[in-house]
């Protein structure tokens, strides 16, 4: 209710953690002309009371983004909108597109986890997918700018709570599917069939990891959809040939409609080349010619993803084991020392990845050290004691709290050849304590280690 001015349609959802039908009076008093609301017997209490009409509706979310589509001109029409979903590599997935399409010329946008904007304009993001409104607004925004592509993360959450109903997705890409937010969905089901939804809003091409179980079910699942379905991984229509690791990166080969191509990029890991599989597999879909974008790979910048800060010192988004488990893999091929890795789990979130990433993060680490991410509401100890159940071996294992402490101490220990993994927060330049939000950056930090050794030398 605090956006809405004279005229406006207000929204009154029941929320997680408000009701938004208490803000009725507040948004009839600023001048909303309707309400429609999801509670009946609100919708019929107001609606005696106060003189604008209050409709209550079934599936409010649903009806919000469809209404907010039709009220913005239905610009996801008129735009090419590429949605890509999973559990991880949504982020380098839509940087990789974003970075390639814009290098071929064509005014691309970008929507997700950490920003969203053109090359020339971009806003930091408070979450991956936006409200219904917000989102379509922003495509407006697009396209009075000019814009011909959209790459947009899409969340479960954004699918589960239709922040994306009503859309037209062109193209659309499925990463993987492995354990996070099962305190939202319940069990992995669920959270599949959040994904699913995807596939239903996208007419053209969709391109889906096949060797992801639940990428397979997808798979098997496209006679349902509208959109081609191609396949990509070891075993997919795009298939990965080989992954060499270099110094630098890596180099990919691809084979796909009978032709083999070699991508350099400076990506490391082979979990980087199922994103760039995706990402070439659908711009070929879309009609770009394989020979002329092989080469657009390279010099991909990913904020927060296996970013290299200093030489050997890496921030990582990682906060899922499966992601953990791909970075600290990555790492441990080109490592010529110890690998020490930071990394603690988000408070009021899924309980049950602290164990598995405590364990994983021992078994492929030398060194460990384990700290606070973002603790939100959630005793920090308490989180920390989580992790700690999964590992065996706690020699290797050092607890503290205190997150620049944790990173300063793990630079410190670091040796000439040593990589550090500095893992869990990425790009993020907050941190989350109690109800507070702080300004936390795991790359400043790092700087700050240096320039403060910098000005030891020379005092």
């Amino acid at each position: 209710s605090r956006t809405v001015t004279s005229g406006s349609l207000f929204f009154a959802v029941t929320g997680f953690s408000t009701d938004g039908n208490r803000f009725i009076p507040d948004a009839v008093r600023k001048g909303a002309v309707a309400v429609i609301s999801d509670n009946r017997e609100k919708a019929r209490e107001y609606s005696k009371k106060y003189e604008v009409p209050v409709i209550y509706v079934e599936n409010i979310r649903e009806k919000e983004a469809l209404i907010a589509s039709k009220f913005f001109g239905e610009p996801s029409k008129k735009l090419r909108v590429i949605g890509i979903t999973g559990t991880n590599g949504k982020t380098t997935t839509s940087y990789i597109l974003y970075t390639v399409l814009n290098r071929l010329g064509r005014k691309t946008a970008i929507t997700g986890t950490v920003e969203y904007g053109t090359p020339e304009n971009r806003k930091p993001a408070s979450r991956t997918t936006p409200s219904a409104i917000e989102y379509n607004r922003i495509l407006k925004e697009f396209l009075d700018e000019g814009v011909e592509f959209v790459v947009s993360e899409v969340s479960s959450h954004g699918l589960e709570l239709h922040r994306v109903s009503g859309i037209r997705f062109e193209g659309a890409i499925f990463t993987n599917l492995t354990q996070d937010h099962l305190d939202f969905h319940g069990n992995i089901y669920n959270y599949f069939l959040s994904k699913e939804k995807l596939f239903f809003l996208t007419e053209n091409v969709s391109l889906v990891n096949y060797d992801d179980p639940f990428g397979k079910v997808l798979s098997g699942m496209r006679s349902i959809f509208s959109c081609k379905t191609i396949t990509y991984g070891k075993h997919g229509k795009v298939k990965i040939e080989s992954v060499e690791n270099r110094s630098y990166g890596s180099e990919i080969t691809l084979h796909f409609e009978k032709k083999k191509y070699r991508i350099r990029t400076n990506l490391k890991g082979d979990y980087n080349a199922y994103n760039v599989a995706a990402a070439f597999g659908l711009l070929v879909a879309l009609g770009f010619e394989g020979e002329e974008i092989k080469d657009l790979f390279d010099n991909i910048r990913v904020p927060g993803r296996l970013e290299e800060v200093k030489s050997g010192i890496f921030v990582d988004y990682a906060h899922t084991p499966d992601a953990l488990e791909k970075v600290l893999t990555a790492l441990s091929k080109i490592k010529k020392g110890k690998l020490i890795t930071v990394f603690g789990c988000g408070g009021n979130r899924d309980r049950e990845k602290r164990p598995l990433m405590g364990k994983l993060a021992e078994k492929l680490s030398d060194r460990v050290i384990i700290t606070n991410d973002n603790p939100r509401s959630e005793d920090p100890q308490k989180i920390i004691e989580d992790i700690l159940s999964g590992i065996e071996n706690r020699e290797k294992v050092t607890v503290i709290p205190d997150r620049r402490e944790a990173v300063f101490r793990a630079l410190k220990e670091k040796e000439e050849d040593d990589i550090v993994l500095i893992a869990g927060k990425g790009h993020e330049n907050y941190q989350i304590i109690g109800n507070k939000k702080l300004h936390f950056s795991d790359r400043e930090v790092v700087e700050e280690f240096y320039e403060s050794r910098e000005s030891s030398k020379d005092s």
